[in-house]
């Protein structure tokens, strides 16, 4: 659901509260306390007061929004906006868009994301030609200059800086920000980035996590835990870590140094997924903490499960604010 039929159908926030509590209850609210439906007319501040316990009563006790002091409607829209990113968008955007702060933004992203992340636990049973791959969060070290770049050259360049510098302009790069290059920049394995492992089943479902350390004891483990091994053939690249992967599951591997498809054998859908978490991050979030790295590939996976059903996710993500907290 977009904003502008967010902005028709629910006009008030009262129509927010009512829309909510059929969420929550159904066609009778009830009181969040004691589960009564004797409940008052609606006071002032939009709550009931309950005649058995004697409670004053809102859709939002008891879930996800229980402290929450932002208005229903300001949710709405905040889930509509980021549920239809495909690729994200920054907590300032966020900001930007339903005028609240940035910090309080930033809390509301992640709450909807931890959502997210609780639903994707449902995941299960992949099967038929799956793939599986993993993909290196933290970007990519600039190459150093080249100890070639010839004598000629750059006593040219030299010389046009020099004179540049003599009519006033700096070239020094401002605050703290200078670029760095390492002499063998590494890229993938072997650097310090996160790495993220992925399976997804062609033209289905994805799943995705960071993974501290890459062997096959962990790789084997989320291979049991989602896919049905029986039923379906696991497509790899030549990683080592995969090399034993034919003792649980049909096992086929390409070797990407010297091809990259096959008759149908390749890594593609896998691929296509971290183009996305990479567009996402680069274009969108420029940086993301290792402590909530997790978070921000739950919403990737999230939203690639949901890619055809806009309005399941929006009307999932409200359902899930307003149910109960177990």
């Amino acid at each position: 659901m977009n904003i502008v039929e967010i902005s028709n159908k629910f006009p008030t926030e009262l129509h927010c509260i009512e829309y909510a509590e059929k969420l929550r209850w159904g066609k009778k609210t009830k009181c969040a306390y004691c589960g009564g439906t004797d409940l008052q007319n609606r006071n002032k501040d939009m709550r009931h007061r309950c005649r058995d316990c004697n409670k004053s009563t809102a859709v939002t006790i008891n879930t996800p929004l229980h402290d929450t002091r932002i208005p229903l409607r300001t949710w709405f829209f905040a889930v509509s906006i980021i549920t239809d990113a495909k690729k994200g968008l920054s907590a300032h955007q966020l900001k930007r868009n339903i005028d609240v702060s940035y910090p309080t933004a930033f809390n509301m992203y992640h709450k909807i994301r931890e959502l997210m992340a609780d639903e994707n636990k449902g995941i299960e049973d992949l099967e038929g030609v799956v793939e599986m791959d993993e993909t290196y969060i933290g970007g990519k070290p600039r190459k150093m200059n080249d100890p070639c770049f010839k004598p000629k050259k750059r006593a040219e360049l030299d010389k046009q800086i020099n004179e540049l510098k003599g009519e006033g302009f700096n070239f020094t790069p401002k605050g703290k920000s200078k670029a760095k290059c390492q002499p063998e920049p590494k890229r993938g394995r072997g650097t310090d980035n996160i790495p993220v492992v992925g399976i997804v089943e062609r033209g289905g479902d994805v799943v995705a996590q960071v993974m501290k350390t890459i062997s096959y004891d962990n790789l084997k483990d989320m291979v049991k835990k989602y896919v049905n091994e029986d039923k379906s053939v696991l497509v790899t690249d030549s990683l080592p870590a995969y090399n034993s992967m034919k003792k649980i599951i049909n096992h086929i591997k390409t070797d990407h140094s010297r091809l990259y498809s096959y008759r149908g054998v390749n890594s593609n859908s896998i691929e296509s997924f971290w183009a996305i978490i990479e567009r996402g991050i680069m274009g969108q979030y420029h940086s993301v903490s290792p402590k909530m790295l997790p978070n921000y590939v739950a919403e990737f996976v999230y939203k690639y499960n949901n890619r055809n059903k806009n309005d399941k996710m929006f009307n999932e993500m409200l359902k899930k604010l307003v149910n109960p907290i177990n």
